[in-house]
């Protein structure tokens, strides 16, 4: 599912043209929904939580991120389905989508604890491993004060 900008005097290409451009490059999404829509129809709470439920992933057109905490709901939140940024005034959609279904996301919570998911059971030992290596790079980069900022790191299997 990915949700779209259809604010006036935005330049986020129309509905129909990026159904158009999802269908020609082969991308698995199969729900747009427009931000007007999601205004109206997934105002109530129990539509929200539907939509949480009936999609695995969503996506998002970047230039509408920051309107989404107030329009999504703490539903969304609290399963950690939160859209996934892409720009849709490029081309390259598909790429865009590959990179976010491809990048581990990482939730800072105010207390100490923090959980990434970096791998699964059907990758092989080195691509595990080189996750690990680049999301522990990644993890630091975020953490308020660098490495100062980690007490220790815990690796679950």
């Amino acid at each position: 599912c990915i949700i779209i900008d259809d604010r006036p005097k935005t330049l986020t290409p129309p509905s129909d043209q990026i159904k158009k451009l999802i269908k020609s490059q082969n991308i698995p999404i199969s729900k747009v929904i427009k931000i007007s829509k999601l205004k109206t129809d997934y105002k109530p709470f129990e539509s929200k939580r539907k939509l949480c439920d009936s999609y695995d992933l969503f996506l998002v057109d970047k230039r509408v991120v920051h309107l989404l905490p107030k329009l999504l709901g703490k539903e969304f939140y609290k399963k950690k389905k939160l859209p996934l940024g892409v720009d849709l005034s490029k081309k390259n959609l598909k790429e865009q989508v590959e990179r976010a279904l491809g990048s581990a996301l990482m939730y800072l919570r105010t207390g100490t604890c923090s959980v990434m998911k970096v791998g699964k059971i059907s990758m092989e030992k080195d691509e595990i491993v080189e996750n690990v290596v680049d999301a522990i790079k990644g993890a630091v980069e975020k953490v308020p004060k660098k490495w100062d900022g980690v007490r220790s790191l815990h690796l679950k299997f």
